[in-house]
């Protein structure tokens, strides 16, 4: 079993204006894999735009438990090698890997770097269980999908 879409990141609808954002990537990312954004720490931006670069916006792979983390950027549109710069998209319809039960229609959460499951309650029964969902919602579910089962659902994401 691969870990993302074999296709990369499938896109079904971008809403007309594709949202999009270059980074330069600090490892190698899978198309389709959801990405993180942070600054590269060495280039701060000044108050114009003068300053700006691309390489600015640095991206990797989201922890593989996202679970409950908001700080998912978007979706990885291509194979991104690392100290590469590619696009992530912040919002449109993609086929993406059902990791648990997706139910059509439902708001949905990121089970792993690459997958999405019905948004959970967030609760945590206790603190042996840290890896639980937190209710981080990440889009919504367009068609069902299970795991194991129907592999894929469409998505809608707005990062």
């Amino acid at each position: 079993m691969t870990s993302t879409n074999e296709l990369g990141a499938t896109p079904i609808l971008d809403g007309g204006v594709p949202r999009t954002i270059t980074i330069k990537a600090r490892e190698a990312i899978s198309g389709g894999q959801f990405v993180i954004i942070s600054g590269t720490g060495n280039n701060p931006v000044s108050s114009g735009t003068s300053t700006f670069t691309a390489g600015d916006f640095e991206g990797a792979i989201a922890p593989t438990d996202i679970r409950g983390i908001k700080g998912i950027n978007g979706i990885a549109l291509q194979d991104i090698a690392s100290g590469a710069f590619g696009a992530i998209a912040t919002r449109g319809a993609y086929i993406v890997k059902a990791g648990g039960s997706v139910l059509a229609g439902t708001l949905i959460e990121a089970q792993t770097a690459h997958s999405v499951q019905t948004l959970t309650s967030g609760a945590i029964p206790n603190g042996l269980n840290l890896n639980v969902p937190g209710a981080s919602t990440a889009g919504r579910a367009l068609t069902a999908g299970a795991s194991g089962t129907n592999l894929y659902c469409v998505a809608y994401f707005n990062f």
